[in-house]
């Protein structure tokens, strides 16, 4: 079955090509997310608000996605107005989630973990240690190692090339 061209066969080309990179970033984002969740789960703390909302979002986003491509493919010519609006409700939802985890990722230094940018040494971990469920703060989850900056800076980055 051809990629159906709605007058424009380039474009409807490079829409399905921009779709399948979109779903596959939004993989990469669950797979890291997940296995942040899992971590901090495992050393008996609540996952950040950041990181479960990212997860959500993502999760939603990838089913709209993937179901979007198969509209597309289906010819309805209005329902390209609908997912017009679907698709800049997610890019929305795509800057709050780039800025949210942004705002204390922007400061962390991946080369020198349990430091940020501006020499805080991050105390949260001691503050909570030994407290079954107690709830650390993104930034000192993601500075505790370089695997977690590096994990957390990764979701940032493809949160934003997703907005």
């Amino acid at each position: 079955m051809p990629i159906p061209s709605y007058g424009a066969a380039p474009l409807s080309a490079t829409f399905l090509g921009v779709r399948v990179m979109q779903v596959i970033s939004m993989i990469v984002i669950l797979g890291l997310t997940s296995n942040f969740v899992n971590e901090m789960v495992m050393a008996n703390f609540a996952p950040s608000r950041e990181i479960v909302g990212t997860l959500s979002i993502a999760s939603i986003a990838t089913l709209y996605t993937i179901v979007s491509i198969a509209f597309y493919w289906s010819l309805a010519n209005m329902g390209l107005f609908v997912m017009a609006g679907v698709d800049g409700l997610i890019m929305l939802a795509w800057v709050v989630i780039s800025v949210v985890i942004g705002k204390p990722v922007s400061y962390l230094n991946c080369y020198h973990p349990g430091q940020s940018a501006n020499g805080h040494i991050l105390v949260d971990l001691l503050q909570n240690v030994n407290q079954d469920g107690a709830m650390l703060s993104l930034s000192s989850w993601s500075g505790l190692n370089k695997s977690n900056c590096f994990e957390t800076k990764t979701i940032w980055g493809f949160s934003i090339i997703l907005a």
